[in-house]
């Protein structure tokens, strides 16, 4: 076995019984508050851990044997590209996290096979990679508008008019409820369900999509039907399905690959550009905290150009009339 493959758990178990239990156990406590998704990542930051003692520590079978430096060399093995496909800063970021909140959890819990004190730092985390987010600009998303207004498929329309005027998730449109457009005294409302972060929203909803979304189910969906968007033979919409959908029309408008998410970033942007504030945005993106939506929402190229041409423009002002002041004569020199 090498570096690049991880090790089962049976062979963890064969070599160092003791610090597999205590993972193992640890895996089936978080399994009772965490999203599957979660447990299988932690799952994996867990097996590459005891993959790497396998591997450089033989000789360390139980976590409380564990030192500082067996962080470090693990930190530096992470990092390596010896027999492995290199792991970006947010991988290695993700596995550490995930191994640093274990020996926190075993620590705070009394458990018998913990770290005599903790052993990874905030600090160690190497930082994640914030690439921005790819919004289309007002002259692509004005583009893919108009060629998803002129489909004659009418669920390609509603699906791309849908993620581009509310910022729903794909997940959050494949679940929508068939009951999930409420009416209120100010008009139209998107429920939209639990999801992602575990709590459910309401959106305002154009009267335009309210429409749209009616001629659909009316030509396509059966009323009894439990899903609001469900594909035209009746099945659950899939984000793949979805992606093709874009796909296509992306490709008509002549706007390049366009992506689900994407639109959501698209019209993060735009209110941004626009001036609606951040706690509205995060209100509307389902974001828990401000800094998910400075992540999703970061101020695009309107934005910046309009403020530095407006100090700019203060400043060359402001240079110009000093350069005029100096060169005016003095009363002594008339």
């Amino acid at each position: 076995m090498t570096g690049s493959t991880l090790a089962r758990w049976s062979q963890l178990a064969a070599h160092a019984p003791v610090s597999t239990r205590t993972m193992l156990r640890y895996l089936d406590q978080i399994a009772v508050s965490l999203t599957r998704g979660s447990v299988v990542s932690t799952d994996t930051s867990m097996r590459t851990f005891g993959t790497f003692l396998l591997l450089e520590h033989p000789a360390v079978l139980a976590i409380a044997h564990l030192e500082r430096h067996h962080l470090e060399n693990y930190k530096r093995w992470l990092a390596s590209d010896d027999d492995r496909v290199p792991l970006s800063a947010t991988t290695r970021s993700m596995r550490l996290g995930a191994l640093r909140m274990f020996f926190h959890r075993a620590i705070e819990w009394g458990w018998e096979d913990a770290p005599v004190r903790p052993l990874l730092f905030l600090g160690d985390l190497p930082r994640r990679d914030q690439p921005l987010p790819k919004a289309l600009d007002d002259t692509d998303a004005a583009k893919f508008l108009r060629t998803a207004q002129e489909q004659p498929r009418l669920l390609a329309r509603v699906v791309a008019e849908v993620l581009l005027r509310t910022g729903l998730r794909v997940g959050e449109l494949c679940r929508l409820e068939a009951d999930a457009i409420r009416t209120g005294v100010d008009g139209f409302w998107l429920h939209v369900p639990v999801g992602k972060l575990h709590d459910d929203r309401y959106l305002p909803l154009h009267p335009t999509l309210v429409g749209l979304i009616g001629d659909y189910r009316n030509q396509h969906v059966p009323t009894n039907h439990p899903l609001l968007i469900p594909h035209e033979s009746g099945r659950p919409l899939t984000s793949s399905c979805v992606a093709r959908l874009l796909r296509k029309i992306a490709a008509r408008a002549g706007v390049g690959h366009v992506h689900p998410h994407q639109l959501r970033h698209t019209l993060a942007t735009q209110a941004i550009n626009r001036g609606m504030s951040m706690e509205a945005i995060a209100a509307l993106l389902g974001h828990h905290s401000l800094d998910m939506t400075r992540r999703y929402a970061r101020i695009h190229d309107r934005t910046v150009a309009e403020a530095y041409f407006t100090v700019a423009d203060k400043s060359t002002r402001s240079t110009s009339h000093i350069r005029r002041r100096r060169r005016s004569p003095s009363c002594t020199e008339r």
